[in-house]
């Protein structure tokens, strides 16, 4: 599943995505930026899983934040929203986790999700705030996090890079296909989109060399080391060679 992270602050919410889609056996389809904002009021939204699902509970949402030109008004549509979505079955075979971060007329800047599947993280189809912000993927264990550079002040662009670069190389289970095998998912590249009252601000933070119709690979050939060159030029990629 794609991998993001919403961070609020006192006056924006900073969003880290990367720009892969795949299959579930992780052959890389194509590559675009994953977060969505609307024109008409502060608010941004990403998803992670099925991609029409997304697209489509995403266009819902725009389509909300344009005719309330409100924030809360939009997250009230959705709401209700989910409820007849559930019932409808829809999204039931084809799942995805969905997160908005906003700046409410209300509350300031927010981060909130929503799944369309049974997971351990919270009840499907009902909105859950997020006062702390909210990650979807893998962090790095607490000493990992420290050398990053992670601090609850820090802005995403000084740590965000080295988190995705973690998970980038680490196999894992898709939440939303749970009988798929373990797959690369982190590719493309990684986008830090910031949502504040007054607009936003996007910027590609790595671009990474992943190739459409393959598998993502964090280790590619050209990273590895080669081994150790004969005098014919041929190389032995085990690194062993002649007494």
């Amino acid at each position: 599943m794609t991998g993001y992270i919403l961070k609020p602050f006192f006056d924006r919410v900073e969003i880290l995505s990367d720009g892969a889609n795949y299959l579930p056996d992780g052959t890389v389809t194509g590559f675009r930026e994953k977060v969505m904002t609307s024109p008409a009021v502060p608010l941004a939204i990403v998803g992670s899983g099925s991609v029409p699902v997304i697209d489509v509970i995403t266009d819902m949402v725009l389509v909300a934040a344009k005719a309330t030109c409100s924030v809360d008004g939009t997250l009230a549509v959705l709401a209700s929203s989910l409820s007849v979505i559930r019932d409808k079955g829809f999204a039931g075979d084809s799942p995805a986790r969905v997160a908005i971060g906003a700046i409410s007329e209300t509350r300031g800047p927010i981060s909130l999700f929503f799944s369309t599947f049974e997971d351990e993280a919270a009840a499907p189809f009902e909105l859950h705030d997020r006062p702390f912000g909210f990650g979807q993927g893998e962090y790095p264990p607490p000493e990992e996090m420290a050398a990053t550079g992670w601090s609850h002040r820090a802005p995403l662009a000084d740590y965000g890079p080295a988190i995705f670069e973690y998970m980038r190389g680490r196999k894992r289970p898709n939440p939303a296909y749970r009988d798929a095998e373990l797959i690369y998912s982190i590719g493309g590249h990684l986008d830090l989109t910031v949502v504040r009252s007054d607009g936003y601000e996007r910027r590609r933070l790595v671009t990474w060399p992943d190739v459409i119709g393959q598998k993502i690979d964090p280790d590619p050939p050209e990273d590895k080391d080669p081994g150790i060159p004969h005098d014919d030029g041929t190389l032995f990629d085990d690194g062993t060679g002649y007494e």
